[in-house]
């Protein structure tokens, strides 16, 4: 034991270099420690319609999708209402179809209601449902 020898610097120094080092870093803008992480982004998302859209005879300016409000149970309900239409869902996140009906669910409406709008409104809100279903990991 006594011929072991100790390599590196004393603890002392080598906490102060890390501090120089952090110090040079923020100075530089390539590391920010003060910086407060940002909360987390809100998953629903709010469709705009370039014009009042008429769904289920009341007009909309606008139409809310409530994604994280979504259980496992509406996902079963989606693959069940699709089965029985005779649609067969191999990837959720490329089906158009699974996801105008998850969109659907999260708006609290029939999922023909999504079907029958314009291709534009249409499209992004299929794209903010597969977004949705992307970002928790289905």
């Amino acid at each position: 034991m006594d011929n072991m020898q100790v390599q590196g610097t004393p603890m002392g120094q080598e906490e102060q270099a890390e501090q120089e080092e952090i110090k040079k870093a923020q100075a530089a803008g390539a590391v920010d420690f003060n910086k407060k992480a940002e909360p987390e982004k809100s998953l629903n998302y709010t469709h705009k319609f370039a014009k009042p859209t008429e769904i289920m005879g009341r007009k909309y300016e606008s139409l809310t999708f409530y994604f994280e409000e979504l259980t496992g149970d509406d996902v079963e309900n989606v693959e069940l209402e699709l089965q029985q239409r005779n649609i067969v869902v191999l990837s959720a996140e490329v089906s158009s179809a699974f996801q105008s009906a998850i969109a659907a669910k999260a708006a609290h409406m029939a999922s023909d209601e999504i079907r029958r709008l314009p291709l534009r409104d249409y499209m992004k809100i299929k794209n903010a449902a597969r977004n949705f279903l992307v970002a928790v990991g289905y």
